[in-house]
């Protein structure tokens, strides 16, 4: 049974649609000032689907913070409607999953100093939001903490057996925005499980359970330079050295220092040879070090995994790289690959590795997604050179094993000609 909780009370939602709004006729009244008389829709479908929509253009309805346009927006468990200044609260008994009771615990300090071994860049304490890699649903992260469970008021719910009621939160601090896990099972930050807190990072991939979000805040700002250092103060240049009266040498010669005695009393006697000079010995030069060995290559990071080349238009040629197996199309920021063009939804198609096989499928968008000239409307495997459109954006899907294949050296290699000798003639 779905149901919304509004006031404190449940109010279930009947099959068919069910009008909400300030006016006498709505089935679901709310007395606000920011409510119209007749503001949304609320449709059950037979298969038990709920979906919102807007009653007019001019009234703004949220869900989970972004504003809904003029298509109508699926429910999920959990999912906050907010109608003018209302919040609604909506879920899914058959989503909520059985109750689980966990002892009381203590909200672990945050630390001065970053962990050690935390990737990427720090992120500031604004402009937090997550993105559903498995829907594209957006969730900002509004106030002082983001909680994640599957208890139907968290503010992102997430259902599955694995995840707790209250499994984990992200809290805004000075150094960012850090990652609290409280649950039994575990939370992963890029493959790595979070012991207790971890800052996060841009474009980091949280999983819980089954679910994967991917992260986008702010960037801190860079830190200012340091000061440069004060010039170097002028130092005096030094008194030159007096020399000093060397002093007398032994000779090898006897009688030489009465010969010096005498010299003072004017007495010029012969002059005494000078001593032979022996030769210096060669001075043996070092070899020179040998050059350092080069530098191991950079990794590019990871592998390209397909890709998508522009046919038409002003980017013909141009390539979009595919890099992770899960992949969301579409013309918002927040895609992996965005496509700016207005024939392009927000959120238009998501393209999965499953088994060795790429899988495309179209995520309601408005114009549609083409494979090789026909309209998809299911999971449909893309093969090598096919024809992908986007609205009006036209692309070639090339994997990079097909890639791989084409290149290896099994095609024919043309050879020169070959002369060959002329045979003897016969003699007569």
């Amino acid at each position: 049974m779905a149901f919304v909780e509004f006031g404190g009370k449940r109010h279930r939602l009947p099959a068919g649609d069910m009008l909400v709004g300030s006016g006498a006729d709505c089935h679901l009244r709310m007395d606000d000032p920011g409510v119209a008389p007749r503001h949304a829709v609320v449709t059950v479908a037979p298969d038990q689907s709920v979906a919102i929509r807007c009653c007019d253009a001019v009234v703004a309805v949220e869900v989970n913070g972004v504003r809904l346009g003029p298509l109508p927006q699926p429910l999920l468990h959990g999912d906050k409607i907010t109608l003018g200044g209302v919040d609604l609260l909506f879920a899914d008994e058959r989503k909520s999953g059985s109750t689980q009771y966990v002892s009381a615990f203590k909200l672990p300090p945050v630390p001065d100093t970053p962990k050690a071994g935390t990737p990427g860049k720090a992120t500031s304490g604004t402009g937090g939001r997550l993105v559903c890699l498995t829907d594209g649903r957006e969730y900002q992260v509004v106030g002082a903490a983001l909680i994640f469970g599957r208890d139907a008021k968290a503010d992102v719910v997430v259902s599955g057996g694995q995840i707790s009621r209250r499994h984990a939160e992200i809290v805004a601090t000075p150094r960012g925005y850090m990652l609290v896990d409280y649950s039994t099972n575990g939370t992963w930050v890029n493959g790595e499980r979070v012991e207790n807190q971890r800052v996060l990072a841009r474009a980091d991939i949280i999983k819980l359970g089954e679910e994967e979000f991917r992260f986008y805040a702010d960037l801190a700002p860079a830190a200012p330079p340091p000061p440069p250092p004060p010039p170097p103060q002028a130092v005096p240049p030094a008194p030159p050295p007096v020399a000093a009266a060397p002093p007398p040498s032994p000779s090898r010669y006897p009688g030489a220092h009465a010969i010096a005695q005498l010299a003072d009393t004017g007495f010029n006697p012969s002059p005494v040879p000078p001593a032979p000079q022996l030769p210096a010995a060669p001075v043996r030069q070092a070899p020179p070090p040998p050059p350092p060995p080069p530098p191991p290559p950079r990794s590019s990071g990871p592998p390209v995994l397909a890709k998508f080349v522009v046919r038409s238009g002003p980017r013909k040629g141009e390539r979009a790289l595919v890099k992770v197996p899960i992949v969301n199309i579409g013309r918002a920021d927040y895609n992996d690959i965005m496509l700016d063009d207005e024939s392009v939804s927000s959120q238009h198609a998501k393209l999965t590795r499953r088994e060795g096989l790429w899988i495309l499928v179209d995520l309601g968008s408005t114009n549609g997604t083409m494979v090789d000239g026909e309209r998809i409307e299911e999971d449909t495997p893309l093969a090598p050179g096919c024809f992908v459109r986007f609205g009006d954006v036209q692309l070639v899907f090339e994997p990079t094993d097909d890639d791989a294949g084409v290149q290896a050296p099994k095609a024919t290699r043309a050879m020169q000609a070959i002369k060959l000798p002329l045979p003897p003639r016969p003699t007569e």
